[in-house]
């Protein structure tokens, strides 16, 4: 399985959000080649799992382009420079829900595509939840909504959630024995 070499590098697209690269492998017993092509990113993803001490999850409501739908999602982002993935997790909760978190565990690390995408989102669960200050960036449009965890939970169980940050965040929530 680890039997190929990249032998040439091409970044055939590189923009700030994510770059489009091709890799030439060859396979080492047999010097066949062939071209993969995939994704990767400036940086890593970052999401939260927050919890409310009434057993809520703060969730975002927003319109995604690429699916062409209104969805549920947690709220997430990237890391800024110089941030640790927790320091990040912890800015998005607020700039995007409005919260501040006293107590964070670390839930994943995962890649949701890893035959197609080079990066990772680190998953976070946020809890002793207090008011901060919503600070939406120019381009956000979206909506906070409390929703009781079984609920969203089972939104989940029920294949109505498509984002995978957060169907493995509260499905990992809940196996964990952290649910409320």
């Amino acid at each position: 399985m680890d039997n190929w070499d990249v032998v040439k590098t091409d970044c055939l697209l590189d923009t700030p959000w994510v770059r489009v690269v091709r890799d030439r492998l060859r396979r080492r017993e047999s010097d066949q080649e062939r071209d993969y092509f995939y994704l990767t990113s400036p940086g890593e993803a970052v999401a939260t799992v927050a919890l409310t001490e009434n057993g809520r999850v703060l969730l975002t409501r927003q319109y995604r382009h690429p699916v062409r739908r209104i969805i549920y999602d947690l709220p997430a982002g990237r890391p800024e420079a110089g941030e640790t993935p927790q320091q990040a997790a912890a800015r998005e909760l607020e700039e995007e829900a409005g919260y501040r978190a006293a107590r964070w565990d670390k839930l994943a690390y995962f890649n949701q595509f890893p035959g197609a995408m080079q990066v990772g989102t680190h998953l976070f669960l946020a809890r002793e939840l207090r008011p901060g200050v919503q600070k939406l960036d120019k381009n956000e449009d979206l909506e906070v909504v409390e929703m009781p965890f079984a609920e969203a939970l089972e939104l989940v169980t029920l294949s109505q959630v498509i984002d995978g940050s957060m169907m493995l965040g509260l499905l990992l929530v809940a196996q964990k024995g952290l649910a409320p």
